[in-house]
């Protein structure tokens, strides 16, 4: 037996006998017992066993394991540790014993918070002990689950970061332990892990958090049941968990982390959140997985695929907040891993919601995409970026400047990244463009983007030498709008830098408190507040920096102003005066602006210096690019910055030697407009002239032009003793015609310019040069073939005459002292002979492109020389500049249009140039005619601009000139000087006529249209209206000056533009109030009142200024409108729903109803007595409008065939006016349908609506009135001379109209014709008739027929008028139904109908008695038209369903006894459905723009002659219809089973209803 065998049997005899107090004595013996213990070896022998059997009963004594001290605890734990190890795999104790035991053990691991304790060392062994010796698994066969789970629990709670690895890890070795040797997980267990999860679980440490986790990760398998059951019961909801201490979604985060297979089984449930109705559930389900999916490290898993594409979707949620947290999360995603496969799709979705209707999303999307490529620049593409930078255009301002300011971000961390591999060297060089850009936006002001451009683009520390070269490469991404944006700031800040010293001069003067010096400096503040964004306040801000005495402050705004200051020095000294004057300075803001914009932070010396070395350097590698974006960079700043070049000449100097066509240019630029400041210093190098002059006599064209002005701007006298020398040699070189010419040509252009006197005197022996031996002589090649016909084609010698004429101009615009020079005028005479001919003389010869060229240059010269002698431009010169933009050549016409555009918008040029867009515009559709309205309207807004501006400072001046409507003085008169104009008194085709008032219209539309011109202020259309008719009232009180023949065609443009005028203005203005105004002197001249009676009277209309004339080509407008479908407007109606189901046809007419009830704001509002028809959805009339547009495409081709002109012997002997009828589309107005048989019925104007019964006792009434009134009758016929309507109809009968037929016969009958006048509403089905004051108010008409009611009419012949064949067909009447008060009546061709006479328009015909004409009553009530029933017909008399629809065609043209397009069926059909029936649920009629005659009894004596001549002209083409009828087969009733009901017709689909009138058509 050894030594320590002894020493235990000892110690257990003690510990048997010992007593429990006192508990040191205690603690000793068992301190002593467990290092014995700690030394025997596990499992020894028999007789080891039986030696410490002493010691190991006596330490399990129930008062021992019962006390209270907690080092006797500890100790008893120890040991306990050592038996079970010794004694494994056998238990040392009996149950119970064990249970006390595992008791005292995890008793003592709550000790394990105390990391400084005595006992700390004994914990942990004993901790270790039993995750080593797998001890707790004795605790599961002993059942001690509660014991466990407090354990557990004990674990969570007193784990903590400043535990080693160790203890962490035997505490996760034995919960794993215990949870793998588990047979059934108790739920209250996996409560006390679950209930550990959770970000915001409060009471709970992260390093808990984290031994859960890990706990569950390393038995995921095991748990993963028992988990799912938990989770499905929490998301359900059902209360069955004990532990509602569980945050579902804080569970899943964790567990996504850990054990992510067991989440497949939450899946339905959070896409059930996602899509709930509570905003506050779908916001934590977008929250937990906005953390899931942008956990670093995680991919998405494949079972949440589902559950990412519906977090995608959120981005539509209509929630705003949910919105935005889905972009913050989807930010989060990117930057953790911006290279993981779903990074495209997110942007993608992110781009989507860049055009939210709500801003903060916008913003957000902007946020969030900028953010991820300031975190890493290649994780978003550019071509996303850049849609993102298209949020400076944004509505929302807030929007516009964030994205501005995010956008220098990304171009500051692109700087900083510096050679970064993943972008390319220039990727976000476009960002400073896209910037400057910002500047013609109406939100930004210089100062915003000059504080952009000098302190966001780069970091304060960067080098200037890198700076610059990202702002080289940068230019070479400029536009001409961004270069010309970045002069602007620096001429803003040119500008307020010059008031600025000149306040600072004023300030240091002694007299500052003098009136006289405070208004001056008022002046300056005046003057500076302008050029700031709130001029008010800017103004006050600067008086009270005024009050402020400390001279540090101001000594500082000194030094900003000295261009010598570097850019450390100026960023120093503002960041010094704003600490000075403090943050909450009420004038911080203000201060931190004005030092910015008024130092050289943005450019200075360095920055100049830098930019000369750069352009070096790229000489040396050959970037031309670059070399030229240095150069253009350079100019700008030597033009508002010249003294930043001094010290620098000799870098200038050795630049302008150098081998390099592009510096050389680039710097005679530079001395062109900086050389004035560095005069002195040039002075002293000699070589610098001769190298100006060498370029003026060789160098290019640019090069001569900028020598020239370099050497006037670098020499003392301006130039003059240089230029004498240079204009010496140049005269003398062009005898010599060398390869200079170009440059030399250049070179005495620019000094006639900048010296005159010079020029004059040799400019005779010049311009003869130029006339003689360069513009007067052919190709000297000879080639002048035809074949020559691209735009670049053009020959040497092309090129040489249009120098010489650059530089003929040029010596007729000098700089200074302007006079007209005396040989303008035969430049003048040159320049026509030019645009007339296309060469100096018609003899000369050239090829057709070269006479292109030289036309666009001579128009270009006229444009140049009217900037500054616009009086000395002939009418006949400016007519043929005008016609230019006619041009046979396009490149011609587009680049004359594009330099008048140019040249007005400079306000270099008079706005009547701008009739060039006009006149360049052959058709209404034209395809330039957006562009060249675009135009129009910026020549108005301008003229409108300088208008406002002469009036606000009284101007002297004549200010009508100045006004857009004076535009029209000059139109008129190019209109009828115009080749393709017609004599009004030999020519009366209206279609003549059709260029001229598109033309009209065209600037009267932008003029009084509602284009968003000058009309917002209130009362400005009718100030513009009013001055419009005053300068066509002035123009027919005028005669043409430049040929009065052409006097009677402006008077009739006039009437034309009047009639126009009042169209679009739809005001009620007293045209009374037109005043004369003065008109332009060299095309008008005032009508001498002494002057004989042939002379034209101003106040008669002539023909063209008729409405019907206006009627006639609004309906024509409106047809082609309706041909040329605009893709935007085309309405696109799918035969299926998105379900894939049929649509009711129902339901495709009112989506029909909803698209047209938009455009209802673009058209005239019916006036208060008309109806409403949108509330009524017509299938029937639907199937009536595509079944009469079928008939009309079969018409179409007989249209297109020639037809021959005929005119009737018997009619007037008057010219004919050219009336051709517009198509009819298939788009019907919406007051009344189309007709569907043949094309009898024309579509007439709703005006009343009113109900159907009251309609008809209305009628009975009247019809009573009438008799008892004198049977006098009304005899106005649609063809009465003055209420002619447009035929709208596709297939009409007849050739056109003749003259006799539409217009007053004769100048005695204007009193007849003004009194028979008849107005249509605007409702029309083209619109093509709006006339100004209809007769009829309400929704029948007066009618004076006889009682329609009665039988009287039984077996008399009658006529009976077809609106839309202009022509009465006669027939019997059969029979009346006095229950329906329908008549029946036979035509002569056969044909059938049952009529409500009361509601047509016919006469009784008989050889003594007048004709008694009836008209068509507006039946108001449903959309829908009448049916005429056939049943009536026989069989014998009709034809088979199948012919019917060769019948709608119009008659061959080789038939003579018929008009052309007569055709064979006249009413309308619908199914089967009697015409009785539908003419009884009709509540409206067609009312036809041509056939409403209205009943006047006042008027029927004046008429009758008229009425008799129309009676012959009706009977003979009846008669003509009969006698073609023989060959006609006649009609056959359809089958009754088509259409039987509206209601039908609403809920069937479109393909049955397709099927359903095939066999109907």
């Amino acid at each position: 037996m050894g030594a320590a065998e002894e020493q235990l049997k000892e110690l257990g005899e003690k510990l048997e006998a010992a007593p429990p107090d006192p508990a040191d004595d205690l603690a000793k013996l068992l301190e002593q017992a467990a290092e014995c213990l700690h030394g025997v070896e596990q499992s020894p022998g028999p007789s080891v066993m039986e030696t410490i059997q002493p010691c190991l009963k006596a330490v399990a004594r129930d008062e021992f394991l019962k006390h209270h001290d907690e080092d006797v605890k500890v100790l008893l734990a120890t040991c306990f540790c050592e038996i079970t190890r010794i004694t494994a795999p056998e238990a040392p104790y009996s149950d119970d014993v064990l249970r006390d035991m595992f008791h005292l053990i995890v008793d003592t691991f709550s000790g394990l918070n105390d990391v400084n304790g005595k006992s700390f060392g004994r914990r942990v062994a004993i901790l270790e002990t039993v995750a080593r010796y797998r001890a707790c698994v004795v605790m599961l066969d002993l059942e001690c689950n509660d014991l466990i789970a407090d354990m557990f629990r004990s674990f969570l709670e007193i784990i903590s970061d400043n535990h080693e690895p160790n203890i962490v890890n035997s505490m996760q070795s034995v919960m794993a332990l215990i949870i793998d040797e588990s047979e059934d997980i108790e739920e209250s267990l996996l409560n006390v892990l679950l209930s550990t999860l959770g970000r915001k679980k409060t009471g709970v440490s992260l390093p808990a958090r984290k031994l859960a986790r890990h706990v569950i990760e390393h038995s995921a398998g095991k748990l993963e049941p028992y988990i799912r059951k938990i989770l499905t019961s929490s998301l359900d909801g059902d209360g069955t968990s004990t532990n509602n201490s569980i945050d579902h979604h804080e569970v899943i985060f964790d567990l996504y982390q850990c054990a992510p297979k067991v989440l497949k089984v939450v899946v339905p449930y959070i896409t059930g959140e996602l899509l709930a109705d509570e905003v506050e559930t779908r916001s934590k389900a977008v929250e937990i997985l906005g953390e899931l999916f942008s956990l670093p490290g995680i991919p998405i898993l494949e079972s949440f695929k589902s559950l990412f594409d519906e977090f995608l979707k959120r981005l539509t949620d209509r929630a705003v907040e949910i919105r935005v947290s889905v972009i913050e999360h989807l930010k989060k995603c990117l930057m953790s891993n911006h290279s993981r496969p779903e990074a495209q799709e997110i942007i993608k979705a992110l781009c989507d919601r860049l055009l939210d209707y709500e801003e903060n999303v916008r913003k957000q999307v902007v946020a969030a995409i900028c953010d991820v490529a300031c975190h890493s620049l290649g994780a978003v593409p550019v071509e996303t970026i850049k849609q993102v930078a298209e949020r400076v255009r944004d509505k929302s301002v807030s929007v516009k400047c964030y994205t501005m300011e995010r956008l220098a971000d990304i171009y500051k961390f692109y700087c900083q990244s510096g050679s970064d591999s993943s972008v390319n060297s220039d990727d976000f060089e476009w960002i400073p463009g896209k910037i400057l850009r910002c500047l013609y936006d109406k939100d930004f002001r210089p100062e915003s983007i000059e504080s952009i451009l000098c302190g966001s683009l780069f970091p304060p520390e960067y080098p200037t030498k890198e700076r610059v070269k990202h702002w080289v490469t940068a230019v070479t991404h400029f536009d001409k709008v961004e270069m010309k944006a970045l002069e602007q700031i620096f001429l803003q800040k040119q500008r307020l830098q010059q008031e600025m010293l000149k306040y600072m001069s004023l300030r240091q003067t002694s007299q500052e408190d003098t009136p006289d010096m405070k208004k001056k400096i008022l002046g300056c503040f005046r003057s500076m507040s302008r050029l700031f964004n709130d001029h008010t306040k800017s103004e006050e801000y600067l008086n009270m920096l005024h009050q402020i005495k400390d001279a540090n402050i101001w000594n500082i705004f000194t030094s900003l102003l000295d261009c010598s200051t570097t850019f450390n020095e100026a960023w120093s000294l503002r960041v010094d005066l704003l600490t000075k004057l403090g943050e909450k300075h009420a004038l911080h803001d203000f201060v931190s602006t004005l030092s910015m914009r008024c130092s050289y932070l943005l450019v200075n010396k360095e920055y100049v210096k830098e930019i000369l070395s750069e352009a070096s350097d790229q000489k040396s590698t050959g970037n031309t690019k670059l070399m030229s974006s240095c150069m253009d960079l350079l100019t700008a700043v030597s033009s508002f910055f010249p003294s930043l070049l001094s010290g620098l000449e000799e870098d200038i100097i050795e630049l302008l030697k150098e081998d390099n066509e592009l510096l050389k240019e680039g710097i005679a630029h530079v001395l062109s407009k900086a050389g004035g400041n560095i005069r002195e210093q040039l002075a002293s190098s000699s070589s610098i002239t001769l190298l100006l002059e060498r370029l003026c006599l060789e160098g290019t064209r640019k090069q001569a032009k900028y020598s020239v002005h370099a050497l006037a701007a670098i020499t003392k006298d301006d130039g003059l003793m240089s230029l004498s020398v240079l204009y010496k040699r140049l005269v003398d070189l062009l005898e010599e015609k060398k390869v200079h010419l170009p440059s030399i040509l250049q070179s005495l252009g620019c000094i006639a310019q900048i010296a005159m006197p010079i020029f004059e005197t040799r400019g005779e022996e010049i311009i003869n040069f130029i006339t003689k031996k360069i513009l007067d002589c052919n190709d000297d090649s000879g080639d002048v073939s035809a074949h020559k016909s691209e735009w670049s084609d053009s020959t040497q010698s092309c090129l040489l005459k249009i120098y010489g004429i650059k530089t003929l101009v040029k010596s007729c615009q000098p700089c200074k002292d302007a006079q007209a020079h005396p040989g303008i005028e035969k430049l003048m005479g040159i320049l026509k002979n030019i645009l007339t001919y296309g060469d100096i003389s018609a003899n000369m010869i050239s090829s057709t492109i070269d006479k292109a060229h030289l036309r666009l240059a001579a128009a270009k010269a006229v444009l140049r020389l009217s900037r500054q002698w616009d009086h000395k431009v002939p009418v006949d010169v400016f007519y043929l500049t005008l016609r230019i933009s006619q041009d046979d050549v396009p490149q011609v016409r587009k680049l004359f249009l594009s330099k008048v555009h140019q040249y007005i918008k400079e306000r270099a040029l008079d706005a009547k140039y701008a009739c060039a867009f006009l006149l360049a515009m052959d058709d209404y559709h034209a395809p330039q005619y957006e562009e060249f309205k675009h135009n129009i309207i910026e020549v108005a807004q301008i003229c409108q601009q300088v208008k406002m501006r002469q009036l606000s400072v009284q101007a002297e001046t004549n200010v009508l000139t100045a006004y857009p409507e004076y535009m029209i003085s000059y139109l008129v008169h190019a209109l009828s000087h115009d080749p393709s104009c017609p004599n009004i008194e030999e020519h009366e085709d209206v279609e003549a006529f059709g260029p001229i008032y598109w033309r009209l219209h065209l600037l009267l539309l932008i003029l009084l249209g509602e284009e968003g011109l000058q009309h917002s202020v209130p009362g400005m259309k009718k100030e513009s209206f009013t001055t419009i008719v005053s300068i066509f009232k002035s123009i027919k009180y005028s005669q043409d000056v430049v040929d009065v023949n052409k006097t009677k065609t402006l008077h009739a443009i006039c009437d034309l533009g009047i009639l126009i005028g009042k169209k679009l203005c739809q005001e009620q203005i007293n045209i009374s109030e037109a005043q004369t105004v003065s008109l332009p002197s060299q095309l008008y001249a005032p009508v001498q009142k002494d002057q004989n009676e042939n002379s034209v009277e101003s106040d008669e209309q002539i023909w063209p200024g008729c409405e019907n004339v206006l009627a006639h080509f609004e309906a024509l407008m409106t047809a082609k409108s309706a041909e040329v479908e605009s893709p935007k407007d085309k309405m696109l109606i799918d035969e299926t729903d998105e379900f894939g189901n049929e649509v009711p046809l129902g339901k495709i007419v009112k989506i029909l109803k909803s698209q047209g009830a938009k455009k209802a704001g673009r058209k005239q509002k019916t006036k208060s007595g008309s109806i409403n028809m949108e509330k009524d959805d017509d299938v029937l009339g639907l199937v009536r409008e595509i079944n009469l547009d079928n008939q009309e495409n079969l018409g179409e081709s007989e249209k297109s065939k020639p037809k021959k002109k005929r005119m009737d012997a018997k009619e007037s002997n008057d010219k004919p006016v050219d009336f051709s009828t517009p198509k009819r589309k298939r788009s019907v107005s919406k007051s009344r349908p189309h007709s569907t048989k043949g094309n009898k019925y024309s579509d007439e104007l709703l005006l009343q609506s009113v109900d159907p019964d009251e309609t008809i006792n209305s009628f009975e009434n009247k019809v009573e009135g009438a008799k008892k009134r004198d049977d006098s009758v009304d005899t106005e016929l649609v063809t009465s001379p003055a209420s002619v309507k447009t035929p709208v109809s596709k297939g009409k009968k007849g050739a056109k109209k003749p003259h006799a037929e539409i217009l007053s016969s004769s100048p005695k009958k204007s009193d007849e014709a003004g009194s028979s006048k008849r107005t249509v509403d605007s409702g029309s089905l083209n619109g093509s008739i709006k006339r100004q004051k209809p007769k009829l108010v309400s929704g029948l008409a007066k009618c004076t027929t006889h009682d329609t009611g009665s039988e009287d009419l039984i077996g008399k012949r009658i006529k009976v008028w077809w609106p839309l064949d202009k022509k009465f067909y006669e027939g019997v009447v059969e029979s009346f139904d006095s229950s329906k008060r329908r008549h029946t009546v036979l035509y002569d061709d056969g044909d059938v109908e049952v009529l409500n006479l009361a509601k047509e328009k016919w006469e009784i015909v008989a050889s003594d008695d007048p004709p008694v004409k009836a008209r068509k009553k507006d039946h108001s009530g449903r959309n829908q038209g009448r049916a005429q029933d056939k049943s009536i017909t026989s069989s014998k008399q009709t034809p088979p369903p199948e012919q019917e629809k060769s019948k709608k065609r119009p008659s061959p043209p080789k038939r003579k006894g018929k008009p052309k397009g007569l055709p064979k069926n006249k009413r309308r059909k619908i199914g089967g459905k009697s015409s009785v029936d539908a003419a009884g649920d009709a509540n409206i009629d067609s009312d036809s723009s041509s056939s409403l005659a209205h009943s006047d009894s006042d008027n029927d004596k004046k008429s009758d002659g008229r009425n008799e001549k129309e009676v012959v002209v009706a009977k003979k083409a009846k008669a003509e219809k009969v006698s073609g009828k023989g060959d006609e087969p006649k009609e056959e009733e359809p089958d009754d089973h088509n259409l039987n009901s509206k209601e039908e017709s609403d809920n069937e689909t479109l393909s049955v209803w397709k099927k359903r009138t095939a066999k109907a058509t």
